[in-house]
């Protein structure tokens, strides 16, 4: 017999059921399910959100584009000659890798270099570089590049502003990825030079003479085959026929990039020719970024902020030490506790801080000297008093008493004879109606005795009637004596103005500055006479030595070196020695704290702090101050790092890893 099995009945409600549930409810349960059920979604919402969130991360996202604003004219997006223009060289950043860069602490960090190591003391520089580096046009990047690059800089027919930092330098290659650079002796300098050298390809430039490099538009500006992260895409020019002058340039990211490639796929730089207008731009908005000069800086930007970036500049007063008034020390300190550097750091404004040691102890992290030079008037003007200066209608005056070595001292008179009656005689005859004979033969006669009546009754006043007399006697003694010796054998006192001509660059920061220093040195009594000079009349005062004092600037790079600066054998042209400064314990110092491979070696920091000392004891200058790069950057702009840079064209070391949009990615495990 066939049994059918009946089928399973569902404990679930119906649908019908289910209809007539909210009928069964009071109003109160009705309430209490809704509340249940909005509960339920909610925290199922939010508990996917937070497994959502909980399980991805921000990063930045591949998109948009920076509009950045320059001053100035491209000419040169090439590593041979891009050195002379900030403008070329934040071109040649984007464009072109070197071997070693800059982080955003200014520290020397490989770049196309993938590991290197010093050998023989530090005269052997070991390294291999990335395998993976190509050209923008897809060819690969070897060592025989890098031979090239530097074999060319050190060419002198092709006058690279480079070839200076590598005489005496060669450079072999092991094998396509592997060389040495072999040095002299050990440079503590050498990285940043390494630094300061972009790769050229050989392939493109091989051959090429000078001229043809530098007339090479296409090369040199539209089409640069660089290996950097961004590649030129377009160049915008002017129609104008008598005026080709460039308005932008468009970067893209370059496909074929070794590192990482950038977050922003594209760069539009807009090339302008007033300060002003590139801030107006900025302000607004119509462009993300650029650097602002201090003198058009304020901080009227709607989306925009300023990305203070300490540089290693510093400007500061050099006397010249081998020029009176200030060669003596005493007087450069007077004038050191003279100079009030708060007051002038109110005129630098909020980016500047002051400086007071050859070195930028802040910068660098290297301990303040001992020795400084707090504003003190009092000790000022205590210590240039006891150089002998005196108040004199508000002007320090130096009194010298000068004599001829004689005076009339016996009484004479007719008879007598020698080398007194001779003085005598030389005294009377320069004036021809007292002594028309003018006989100096050291025998008092009658024609001397006239002469001396002549003389007594010419000045009757100063003589004769102090004694109740109307005519001469012919004897010389008393008033007579005391007239002759004031009129012949007396020379007046003669009295220096302490005065200093301050020279300087005609720039409206650097003006308002002297300016300001003039104020503060003449509250002593100090005269100051200030100049304003041009670049080329300023670079002939340098060359010259032209000055009692200079308020410059002076430049360093990752670590200090201040060899240029202070080493006796650059006092004359092309050095910068501008204190006119020498020190033959300074120089040996100086010397031996180039030659450390490690520029951060301990020893070398040791050094760099015994230079310090001795220079701030001897006082051959005033550091006053130094301003941080006022970068201004579009706050949609993510991804900024840069703390320090040694010129402008650093920061864009850091551009590939700026960006203006996040995306979430769900998190590696």
């Amino acid at each position: 017999m066939l049994f059918l099995k009946k089928p399973r009945q569902s404990n679930l409600p119906s649908v019908s059921q289910w209809a007539q549930f909210f009928k069964i409810l009071t109003k109160k349960e009705k309430i209490f399910f809704i509340v249940l059920i909005i509960a339920f979604f909610s925290s199922l919402f939010y508990s996917s959100i937070s497994f959502y969130y909980n399980n991805t991360e921000l990063v930045p996202s591949y998109y948009g584009v920076l509009h950045e604003g320059m001053i100035g004219q491209p000419q040169f997006i090439n590593p041979l000659y891009a050195q002379t223009s900030d403008t070329d060289k934040a071109l040649l950043e984007l464009v072109f890798s070197g071997l070693v860069k800059y982080d955003n602490k200014g520290n020397v960090t490989p770049d196309l270099i993938n590991e290197f190591h010093f050998s023989d003391n530090g005269k052997t520089f070991e390294f291999s570089i990335k395998e993976n580096a190509k050209w923008q046009d897809g060819k690969q990047l070897t060592m025989d590049d890098i031979v090239f690059t530097i074999n060319l800089i050190q060419d002198p027919t092709y006058m690279s502003p480079l070839q200076g930092y590598w005489t005496n330098v060669e450079v072999i290659k092991n094998s396509d990825y592997k060389g040495i650079i072999k040095l002299k002796q050990p440079y503590s300098g050498f990285l940043d030079n390494l630094a300061n050298v972009k790769i050229m390809p050989k392939h493109v430039w091989e051959g090429m003479p000078v001229t043809a490099i530098i007339a090479n538009a296409e090369l040199n500006l539209s089409n640069p085959i660089g290996s950097g992260p961004y590649a030129v895409e377009s160049v915008i020019q002017n129609q104008n026929s008598k005026n080709k002058r460039i308005r932008s340039i468009t970067l893209v990211s370059n496909s074929n990039y070794y590192d990482k490639k950038p977050y922003i796929p594209k760069i539009k730089i807009t090339f302008l020719s007033e300060k002003n207008d590139l801030a107006y731009l900025l302000r607004i908005g119509a462009l993300d970024a650029g650097y602002i000069d201090n003198a058009v800086y304020n901080n009227d930007f709607r989306s925009a902020e300023d990305k203070d970036i300490m540089n290693a500049d510093y400007f500061g007063v050099f006397f010249n030490n081998v020029k009176d008034p200030v060669s003596k020390k005493e007087v450069r300190v007077a004038l050191s506790y003279a100079t009030n550097k708060k007051e002038i750091l109110d005129i630098i404004g909020e980016e500047g801080y002051i400086v007071n040691s050859p070195i930028l102890s802040d910068f660098y992290g290297i301990q303040e000297p001992s020795i400084k030079y707090e504003y003190d008037i009092e000790k000022a003007k205590e210590l240039i008093q006891k150089q002998g200066f005196e108040l004199r209608d508000g002007v320090l005056t130096k009194i010298v008493k000068k004599s001829t070595g004689f005076e009339l001292k016996h009484d004479l008179k007719v008879g007598d004879n020698g080398s007194e009656v001779k003085k005598l005689q030389e005294c009377l005859a320069r004036d021809r109606d007292v002594y028309p004979d003018g006989t100096a033969n050291g025998n008092f006669g009658e024609a001397t005795k006239k002469a001396v009546i002549a003389f007594q009754e010419k000045y009757a006043d100063e003589i004769l009637k102090p004694s109740g007399l109307d005519k001469g006697t012919g004897k010389v003694m008393g008033e007579t004596k005391k007239k002759l010796n004031s009129l012949c054998f007396t020379v007046p006192d003669e009295s220096t103005q302490l005065t200093i001509n301050l020279k300087t660059v005609n720039n409206p920061t650097l003006k308002k500055v002297a300016t300001k220093i003039k104020e503060q040195w003449e509250k002593i009594g100090v005269k100051v006479e200030v100049s304003e000079l041009n670049t080329n009349d300023i670079k002939k005062v340098i060359r010259d030595k032209d000055y009692d004092a200079i308020l410059f600037g002076e430049k360093f790079s990752s670590t200090p070196e201040l060899l240029p600066y202070w080493h006796s054998s650059q006092i004359f042209d092309p050095g910068w020695n501008l204190a006119v400064y020498q020190n033959e314990d300074l120089d040996t110092l100086l010397e031996q704290s180039r030659l450390f491979a490690n520029p951060y070696d301990e020893e070398r920091v040791k050094k760099l702090v015994e230079i310090q000392e001795k220079i701030m004891s001897d006082n051959p200058a005033i550091f006053l101050y130094s301003t941080n790069y006022n970068y201004i950057l579009n706050k949609k702009v993510k991804g900024f790092s840069v703390q320090k840079a040694f010129d402008q064209s650093r920061v864009f070391d850091d551009t590939p890893n700026w960006y203006l949009t996040e995306q979430r990615v769900w998190k590696k495990k």
